[in-house]
């Protein structure tokens, strides 16, 4: 009985502190109704690291993640794009019933950038922001599912596909030739905040654990928001990557 005893409150006070560095594959698409029909879709890799900490009452952590991705036009065989997506990430979820935690993720960076041939002056796009999403994961025996749901984002577009601007900026009046804070990335006037169902976010993850060292993951993400209605910007994400825990330890 002492024995089970100090068992069942070792494992009750169990931590695992860990440090990884993801690898993978990745597919990516992009739509911009407002300029084109045309869509881009393309391969490429990703990369990302973090530091997780969790036990039986919550998960926190922080991460780092990057996608690169080369894309073709899916209507003519002129037409690619350099895409990259930057995020720096935070998040706390907390257990509400066995196997399931409920919190939030705060995408404290999140930079989009498209690099367009034969656009010249006019070939660079972004999204830059933050977003903040209610996430949830649950775990059953090997397997960890997660699901993000995005709350509300603060970002800017910028111009691109000729010489565009924010629709809000047009609206207000605001548009110059000559503007260089268009471009500037610091330029918080032209940023706006939007929420559900205004702007559209989800991602889900399915990882099953290999060992004690090694995680396998499948990801989706998809982001959908309108500056000009019903004419969308639309881009996803698929990636398959291979999870290394650098040191994963247990007290």
């Amino acid at each position: 009985m002492l024995f089970c005893s100090i068992s069942l409150l070792q494992l009750h006070a169990q931590n695992t502190n860990s440090f990884y560095v993801d690898m993978g594959g990745s597919f990516s698409t992009f739509q911009d109704v407002k300029y084109s029909n045309v869509r881009y879709n393309g391969f490429g890799g990703e990369f990302g690291m973090g530091y997780q900490k969790e036990n039986q009452k919550a998960i926190w952590g922080v991460n780092f993640n990057a996608m690169f991705t080369s894309e073709k036009a899916d209507k003519h065989n002129v037409g690619t794009a350099r895409t990259n997506n930057l995020t720096v990430g935070a998040k706390y979820l907390y257990n509400v019933k066995r196997n399931l935690f409920v919190g939030a993720t705060w995408d404290i960076l999140d930079l989009y950038k498209k690099d367009f041939d034969g656009l010249q002056n006019n070939s660079g796009y972004d999204i830059i922001g933050s977003t903040l999403w209610a996430s949830g994961v649950y775990d059953y025996k090997k397997f960890r599912f997660g699901l993000d749901v995005g709350l509300a984002s603060y970002f800017r577009e910028s111009r691109g596909f000729a010489f565009s601007v924010p629709q809000n900026v047009m609206e207000s009046g605001d548009f110059d030739y000559q503007n260089g804070k268009f471009d500037d990335h610091f330029a918080f006037k032209y940023y706006e905040l939007r929420t559900m169902p205004r702007h559209f976010q989800v991602r889900t993850t399915i990882r099953y654990q290999l060992s004690n060292k090694f995680s396998i993951a499948y990801k989706w993400h998809l982001r959908k928001f309108s500056e000009v209605k019903k004419y969308p910007v639309t881009y996803g994400a698929h990636s398959i990557s291979i999870r290394y825990n650098v040191f994963n330890r247990i007290k």
